[in-house]
């Protein structure tokens, strides 16, 4: 048996493989979010060096947006909060898991500052066990699902404005204009 029979059929079943994943649906993961259709778009925030801020400022762009102050639409980053209450007990009456909940209210607004989308607050929630035994654990634990969250938060704000094009932003903002005239 020669070198290049045990590539071959190794080969084979990569590609047999690849073939039934995709033959029953399967695709890789990615953001699940089509691609944003807005050409340019303003990005402000309260806090401009807030994860959550580089975090969608960094999706548009990897989307193809231009960010750019002079652009014609702001996509406006309201707030952004988080928190944490405890779910379940231990019989010794402290924390045995906890919700962690964080919050993202945004607003699409035209140069003149008037809304013409929102504001829209989305929202993500996660469990996690609160390990007494395990201090730093637990805490790095937090520390990790409050990362995803922001994550999550971003992939529903860019889900948002895949839904968006420039043209209904313009008819939203001409209409504004005909509501302003006497």
């Amino acid at each position: 048996m020669s070198l290049t029979t045990p590539r071959l059929l190794l080969g084979c079943a990569v590609l047999g493989a690849t073939l039934l994943a995709s033959g029953c649906g399967f695709q890789l993961r990615g953001t699940g979010v089509d691609n944003v259709d807005l050409n340019e778009l303003d990005v402000t925030a309260r806090n401009r060096y807030g994860q959550t801020y580089q975090q969608v400022l960094e999706a548009l762009e990897i989307d193809g947006v231009n960010v750019t102050p002079s652009a014609p639409y702001q996509l406006q980053l309201l707030n952004e909060s988080q928190g944490r209450r405890a779910v379940s007990y231990t019989s010794r009456a402290t924390p045995a898991e906890y919700e962690l909940t964080s919050n993202l209210t945004f607003q699409i607004a035209d140069r003149q500052g008037r809304p013409l989308i929102g504001p829209e607050t989305l929202n993500t929630r996660r469990t996690y066990v609160n390990d007494k035994d395990n201090i730093i654990g637990t805490t790095e634990e937090e520390a990790l699902l409050r990362n995803e969250m922001r994550g999550d938060l971003t992939r529903q704000l860019l889900f948002r404005l895949s839904s968006l094009t420039e043209s209904e932003l313009s008819a939203r903002e001409q209409t504004l204009d005909q509501e302003q005239m006497p």
